[in-house]
């Protein structure tokens, strides 16, 4: 076995757990958040009391996390060192490699913060670093794969690829400022005031939340704040079909992007008209993952 087939292997491998990883933080950071509680909203937001009986799937959620975490990590690392042997003369995938493992250091420190934390920062620096993460290895794995068909429309993947991440920070910031009961369960939020979203300080990553008897209150502009995100969405659906549209000579990358971008859309509309919706918000932050994963394989196809 060659070192190239080896390297996207583990890639492969580590692309998988890294996701796996996805899965289980949205389902440990919303179901803390009190998004799967009982006792819906009056348990939503509150100092959550780790005495009190986990929700189900919380105990397999921070065991997934855990051991998924490590292996990926030591699978990055093995990549890594694969990238640095002389005979594997491709600069792109070597740097590809290393930011991955940069990332993955970066999110193993960020970790040692992020119990009990009381910013914004470090809930959304976890979401958009492991999204990160997981395009970067999507995209190490693409351009191992000799077979790989020649790349059209990269440009368009690339820019789909950072909205996405702008759709997610801004979907991030909801969860982190608990905002999600900031409108009704239904598509549109008429009440909205967007210039409120500026003078508020719910968009600043540093403010400290707000705890009112054991709960963390919104700022104002929540309400706007969740506007924002649910219109995005219209966006970032559009300019992934744009992009399936132009790698659409390599059938196989197309589907998927255009079934990621539909899944995250659908589960976004459905955890948005039924609340608390545990299970919808954790899948469209998962399609959403899969969805940036897939844009940046095909941007970073072999031309």
């Amino acid at each position: 076995m060659s070192s190239r087939t080896l390297a996207r292997r583990l890639a492969v491998a580590a692309t998988v757990l890294v996701f796996l990883v996805l899965v289980a933080s949205a389902w440990l950071r919303n179901s803390a958040a009190g998004l799967g509680c009982a006792d819906w909203p009056a348990c939503y937001a509150a100092i959550v009391d780790t005495t009190e009986t986990p929700l189900p799937g919380t105990v397999l959620a921070r065991l997934v996390h855990r051991f998924a975490a490590s292996g990926a990590l030591v699978l990055i690392g093995l990549v890594a060192f694969l990238a640095l042997r002389p005979a594997s003369d491709y600069p792109v995938e070597r740097k590809l490699a290393w930011v991955a493992l940069a990332i993955a250091l970066a999110l193993a420190a960020l970790g040692i913060w992020t119990p009990g934390a009381r910013v914004p920062a470090v809930a959304i620096g976890n979401l958009i670093g492991g999204f990160a993460l997981f395009a970067s290895l999507a995209a190490l794995s693409a351009r191992l794969q000799g077979s790989a068909p020649p790349a059209a429309g990269s440009a368009i993947a690339i820019v789909a690829l950072v909205v996405v991440f702008a759709h997610a920070a801004l979907g991030g910031m909801i969860g982190a400022q608990f905002a999600v009961t900031g409108c009704p369960p239904a598509l549109a939020c008429p009440s909205a005031d967007f210039s409120a979203l500026g003078a508020s300080g719910i968009l600043d990553p540093l403010r400290l939340l707000a705890i009112v008897d054991g709960h963390v209150r919104a700022p104002a502009g929540a309400d706007a704040l969740v506007s924002a995100h649910r219109l995005a969405s219209i966006l970032v659906l559009l300019i992934a079909l744009a992009a399936a549209w132009t790698v659409r000579a390599d059938r196989a990358r197309a589907a998927t992007i255009l079934v990621c971008a539909l899944g995250a859309f659908a589960m976004g509309v459905a955890a948005t008209l039924r609340q608390p919706s545990l299970v919808g918000t954790v899948a469209h932050n998962a399609f959403a993952a899969l969805l940036a994963g897939a844009l940046a394989g095909a941007a970073a196809a072999r031309r």
